[in-house]
């Protein structure tokens, strides 16, 4: 634990320690979930998907935690240059800030050796984020001389963070010696960007923005260190859980050497952002073997040809159908507009007895996604 005397804001504290009975089984999950995905072949068809899918959902997440009303696919919208007119100017230079940013994410490179945290670096970003966006008192890049008040009684408190310039210059170059400590390098990249995340919201050491800059920070540190996905999806995570968010700041502010609270929160995220990318990511590869599965069926006149037509266009979205709806909903229509009711009812049966179609109670027939194993 690292402490530091402020002139007019008493002792802050920079704690690397927490409570292990609580995180290790957590952290070993995030361990293991992040080598799983990165062990497994990424097609470049799902890497052109969900990289995008991500990042825009990512952006449309971090806004959202400080009331800005765009979504993801707006944020799409944005970033090709559409300028959307239902929404303000200020919320829309927010988010061609933050695909800027985002694409300051996008070059960091993965290494091997910690990345190294600079002050130049916050204030980059901060400049980055708030740029153009109008505040009274918010100069990008600056840090504020002044009071601000960090929280509310219904999430826990409320937090008073520095408040004159020379505390908050003191507070950031101490918070980047310590981060670049030996200590601190050697924990878990893990750990550390929730470290850094932490401890720079309590400094809080501008205006406006202090929120997406730290989010960026944290997503900065887990990219440098080949955490796939994670970096951008945790605030998507954070905004789904914005109450609990609050809360785990504020109880490890009055813990004073303890952000055993935010840590568990911050990898319960990890655990479920990386296993819902796990799932995505097999999922994705299950349709392609399948799809390869039945062509080689078709090859091997165990299924016709408007059969594999058939099980494709279930694999493209249409996941399920009824006997009603091959022959009056498109596409399916397009199969079966010149095939009787009865030829219909015979593809049907024959994939369900292939297990290649699953039938449920209401009679809609389904994909069985493993059929495969």
């Amino acid at each position: 634990m690292h402490e530091f005397l402020t002139f007019k804001s008493g002792n802050y504290y920079f704690n690397e320690n927490y409570d292990v009975s609580e995180i290790n089984s957590l952290l070993v999950r995030a361990t293991v979930l992040n080598e799983t995905i990165t062990d497994l072949p990424i097609l470049p068809e799902l890497a052109t998907k969900i990289e995008p899918d991500i990042m825009y959902s990512s952006i449309a997440g971090t806004a959202a935690i400080e009331g800005n009303p765009i979504t993801g696919d707006d944020v799409r919208r944005i970033a090709q240059g559409e300028d959307i007119e239902i929404y303000t100017q200020k919320h829309k230079q927010e988010i061609r800030n933050l695909i800027e940013a985002y694409h300051l994410l996008s070059g960091v490179e993965t290494s091997d050796e910690p990345f190294i945290v600079s002050e130049q670096l916050i204030t980059d970003i901060h400049a980055i984020i708030t740029k153009d966006v109008p505040d009274e008192n918010n100069i990008p890049g600056t840090y504020r001389n002044g009071i601000v008040y960090v929280g509310d009684d219904a999430h826990g408190g409320i937090h008073k963070p520095p408040k004159i310039l020379k505390d908050i210059q003191n507070l950031i170059n101490e918070f980047v010696t310590w981060l670049n400590s030996d200590d601190v390098l050697q924990t878990d990249p893990f750990i550390r960007a929730a470290l850094a995340h932490y401890y720079f919201c309590v400094i809080h050491p501008f205006w406006d923005g202090n929120g997406r800059t730290a989010r960026l920070l944290e997503a900065i540190l887990l990219q440098s260190a080949n955490i796939k996905y994670v970096p951008r999806e945790l605030s998507n995570y954070y905004y789904r859980n914005v109450d609990d968010y609050y809360i785990a700041f504020s109880k490890g502010i009055k813990l004073k050497n303890d952000f055993t609270p935010f840590l568990r929160f911050y990898l319960e995220a990890v655990v479920e952002s990386l296993s819902s990318i796990k799932e995505s990511i097999v999922f994705f590869i299950r349709k392609f073997t399948l799809r390869d599965f039945y062509r080689n069926e078709q090859q091997h006149k165990r299924i016709t040809i408007r059969q594999l037509d058939l099980l494709n266009l279930l694999l493209d979205g249409h996941s399920s159908v009824t006997l009603k709806a091959l022959h009056v909903e498109k596409p399916f229509s397009y199969l079966y507009n010149k095939v009787s009711t009865q030829t219909a009812r015979r593809d049907l049966k024959k994939l369900v007895k292939q297990d290649l179609l699953q039938i449920d109670e209401a009679n809609i027939y389904h994909l069985n996604f493993r059929a495969l194993g």
